[in-house]
């Protein structure tokens, strides 16, 4: 395979997580494939944020534990991630076979290309692939189970996402144009400057935007905001917050803490800090965006 895998290994001392590059004609809508296979490593928490990634597990699950920590509820061996307003606890259930999965991750506003609805109704859900794909989401785990090994895995998600692709990609450039700059430019952006900018009225913004991505304009750029804040602090081996606070948009460090707290009901002190997860490493390249063009910049 010409895109073959590349080895990362989290310095937490968890098992050793490999990626690939999509197809090249993905390569504007998926940032990257990543897996992990065999591993008892906790996974990621994940903070509220615009990453959208879709999950097959080809052994064990994972269950979706409850905000109280009282419950979990099992998740389908395919499943969607979407726009998240609060934060999730995924983890491996507890008695399965030893967990093995791969993942796809999507670049800001890809989603809307490969889904047959809009994306204001996938947030703040797990949607199994099943569910929103109907027979082909069923043969995704199939064949991905049936695979044999990383460089077969990644194929059968090449074929599938190109499938998605030609059924239900969307028109309107302006709006890809729109979620992509709001997404790498959060602070300090003007939403109505923006729409003058690519030459529509805020008010058709305000009306297309939840569909393309989830969720308002100005709410997706608070979380955009946040999520870059949050990756960075997360993967600062002593990250110093007020600087970096001040640097993404916020006032000062009050402003921060405040928004903190409204999102994940806790102090930046109590999620922050020493310790990475792959889901906030930066992306691989800088060679596509959602509206299948490329740019400047695209980081998760």
């Amino acid at each position: 395979m010409s895109r073959s895998p590349d080895p990362e290994r989290e310095l937490t001392g968890r098992p050793v997580v490999a990626f690939a590059r999509p197809a090249p004609g993905l390569a504007a809508l998926v940032e990257r494939y990543w897996w992990s296979e065999g591993g008892a490593g906790a996974l990621p928490r994940l903070l509220p944020g615009t990453g959208a990634e879709l999950w097959v597990h080809w052994s064990g699950g994972v269950d979706l534990r409850s905000a109280d920590g009282r419950s979990a509820t099992p998740l389908p061996a395919a499943h969607l991630v979407c726009l998240r307003r609060a934060p999730w606890s995924p983890e491996h259930r507890a008695g399965a076979a030893r967990p093995g999965f791969v993942a796809v991750r999507f670049r800001a506003g890809a989603l809307r290309h490969l889904v047959p609805v809009g994306l204001d109704e996938l947030a703040d859900r797990v949607v199994g692939a099943e569910e929103l794909w109907g027979a082909p989401g069923r043969r995704l785990v199939e064949r991905v189970r049936a695979a044999r090994g990383p460089a077969e895995r990644v194929a059968v998600l090449d074929r599938f996402l190109a499938g998605l692709l030609e059924a239900h990609r969307r028109p309107e450039p302006w709006l890809d144009a729109a979620v992509g700059r709001i997404y790498r430019r959060p602070a300090g952006l003007r939403i109505d400057r923006l729409a003058e900018t690519i030459g529509i009225g805020p008010r058709q913004l305000q009306r297309m935007f939840p569909a393309a991505v989830g969720a308002g304009p100005k709410e997706f750029q608070r979380l955009a905001r946040f999520q870059r804040l949050a990756r960075l602090l997360l993967r600062e081996e002593q990250p110093h917050s007020l600087p970096a606070a001040l640097d993404a948009g916020y006032y000062d460090q009050s402003h921060f803490t405040r928004e903190f707290r409204r999102l994940t009901g806790e102090r930046p002190a109590e999620l922050l800090g020493p310790g990475r997860s792959h889901f906030y490493y930066p992306s691989l390249t800088a060679d596509g965006q959602a509206g299948l063009r490329p740019t400047q910049e695209e980081t998760r």
